[in-house]
């Protein structure tokens, strides 16, 4: 067995666990993906497929997303967009309904609405994706544990002014 995945190096700089003695070796011919992700959506998306991507580019963790990550972003945005409108033909079929979630067969026997499972599966896809993407309260402390700059009392550099006597110690 080999263990866990290994963490990209730019999740390590993102996360503040760099450690080039144990991070810097072997890692030289670790792809680097450049180009950042243009916030302008692919024409051939739909008007609503084009707005979920301008607010998922707008509210993604700066920097994280790349060219490279295109594809994925449009997995997510696709699959956000058949969820909201599977979403929208269900609350449609459920006005005025004494059985919602449920339609009917031929025969008047109750089943489970199709939007139901596109919505499940849909939602299964965005979940995954966003997981990917950082798209979520569980993924974004993976990205970006530690990535903010320490507090001042914390920072080694101060903690080096106490001992100096308050001094800088540059």
């Amino acid at each position: 067995m080999r263990g866990r995945k290994p963490v990209p190096t730019e999740l390590h700089k993102l996360r503040g666990t760099l450690n080039a003695t144990r991070h810097g070796k072997g890692r030289s011919g670790e792809p680097e993906a450049t180009g950042d992700l243009l916030p302008e959506p692919p024409a051939w998306m739909t008007e609503a497929q084009q707005t979920g991507w301008r607010y998922a580019l707008e509210h993604a963790p700066r920097g994280l997303l790349k060219q490279i990550d295109r594809t994925l972003l449009t997995v997510w945005v696709e699959a956000e967009a058949r969820y909201r409108t599977a979403a929208t033909m269900q609350a449609q079929l459920d006005q005025n309904t004494s059985l919602p979630l449920l339609t009917k067969t031929r025969d008047g026997t109750p089943v489970q609405s199709p939007y139901i499972g596109i919505m499940n599966r849909a939602a299964a896809l965005m979940i995954k994706a966003a997981s990917e993407l950082g798209f979520s309260p569980a993924a974004r402390p993976r990205l970006a544990a530690g990535a903010q700059e320490p507090a001042e009392e914390q920072s080694p550099w101060s903690q080096l002014k106490v001992i100096h006597g308050g001094k800088s110690a540059g």
